[in-house]
């Protein structure tokens, strides 16, 4: 009956009243968006009456790597922390919290003078939110806490956590969200496509492969043969080697020269062909054709969702999320900017008229959709209006945050 149901979920809102979450900030990620989502689930949590705490450890006081080239975890694994982190961190132990959530974190690693994991003397189910694949992960996920969660805005990215650490209780998909900054007046947008990321030379890996030895040298120009010749297939079913959490841990260039392959060959394509291309991130000034682009200086996330709210078009390429979205689609559909985004079975199904997908070895297609979102004012219209309903049907920050307490309250 619908009284039930008001009554089940009253109960269920008067449970969050008393739930403590306390929330970690262990990592800025790229353009200082880790505090960014912090706060944004954080508020999320609070309007559903969550009391949360928050606490960031400095960027440079728990080891990890800090280069250019990514580089796996196990390289940092044996590091000391920063005194100013270890003070901040012992104020926690022994308390007792209804959850700890913290993204791409470093926190389960960190082991405490008794040989105990630090995370393991906080009375609370620990959530590690996993913002890109999970082989680069693969030192933190193998500490095996005593209640050890994940979440991941990509569906095969957990069945991969699943498979593979089975010692962690669940993986769970859950989308990031977005926020609407401006009410976006169409006619008022710059008429250009705006990229938002960093600039990473793809040679400069498939430099580092070819120098690898001969056997795993093989293995990764394999993998790269098989992903870029079917875009379905993800970087785990590219290879049949065990175990292959620690393999792909190992060969983890294979997904940071595709990643950059693909956004390498999107700009190419667009300047190219003499479309109007603006973009925001880091290391452009190295790209060979910067002076063909209008290159902005990188600004915090919060900024960019400005950007993007001006500008027509938001590009976007993602190829290593097969069973989920980037966030960045989720921000131009709040913000009444229509994403480009490359194309998956996926997202056709769940980006059918809200999004304009692409394939990405086909330049042919990538021109032409570029050209009618730019000239098509009635599709360009559309689309704009059924993206930003979806948004906000199930994209905001409470809806993600909504579904956050429900994992933590079947904890």
């Amino acid at each position: 009956s619908v009284w039930v149901k008001a009554f089940f979920h009253f109960i269920e809102f008067d449970r969050n009243r008393n739930m403590k979450v306390l929330i970690f900030i262990t990592r800025q990620l790229c353009y200082n968006s880790g505090r960014y989502f912090a706060q944004k689930i954080g508020k999320a949590l609070q309007q559903y009456g969550c009391e949360c705490e928050y606490c960031e450890i400095p960027e440079y006081a728990i080891p990890a790597a800090g280069t250019e080239i990514a580089q796996p975890a196990s390289l940092n694994s044996n590091k000391k922390i920063d005194q100013s982190a270890e003070e901040l961190l012992d104020q926690y132990i022994n308390k007792k919290y209804d959850a700890v959530l913290d993204f791409n974190s470093k926190l389960p690693r960190l082991i405490m003078d008794d040989d105990s994991y630090y995370l393991d003397n906080i009375d609370a189910p620990f959530y590690n939110f996993i913002l890109d694949h999970p082989l680069y992960h693969h030192t933190t996920l193998s500490c095996k806490l005593n209640n050890y969660h994940v979440f991941s805005i990509d569906d095969n990215h957990c069945k991969y956590v699943r498979k593979y650490y089975p010692w962690i209780k669940d993986a769970s998909q859950i989308n990031l969200g977005a926020e609407q900054v401006a009410e976006g007046d169409i006619s008022k947008k710059e008429n250009n496509i705006l990229f938002m990321g960093t600039y990473r030379n793809p040679d400069v890996y498939m430099q580092s492969i070819l120098q690898s030895k001969d056997e795993d040298k093989c293995d990764m120009l394999s993998m790269i043969d098989i992903i870029t010749g079917n875009n379905e297939i993800t970087i785990e079913n590219s290879i049949n080697k065990e175990p292959k959490s620690l393999i792909l841990n190992k060969y983890y260039l294979v997904e940071m020269y595709i990643r950059n392959f693909y956004r390498k060959k999107l700009i190419d394509t667009l300047v190219d062909n003499k479309f109007p291309v603006k973009i925001v991130g880091e290391w452009w000034d190295k790209y060979d054709k910067y002076d063909r682009i209008n290159l902005q200086k990188p600004v915090a996330f919060e900024q960019s969702l400005d950007m993007i709210a001006k500008s027509r078009i938001l590009a976007d390429s993602s190829p290593f999320f097969k069973m989920g979205v980037h966030d960045r689609v989720y921000a131009g559909m709040a913000n009444n900017t229509v994403v480009m985004t490359d194309s998956n079975k996926y997202r056709e199904n769940i980006l059918n008229g809200i999004a304009q997908m692409y394939h990405l070895n086909d330049i042919d297609d990538i021109c032409m959709k570029a050209d009618k979102l730019l000239n098509d004012r009635a599709y360009y219209e559309n689309l704009v209006y059924n993206a930003h309903k979806e948004y906000e049907y199930n994209y905001t920050w409470n809806k993600v945050g909504e579904r956050i307490i429900k994992h933590f309250l079947s904890e």
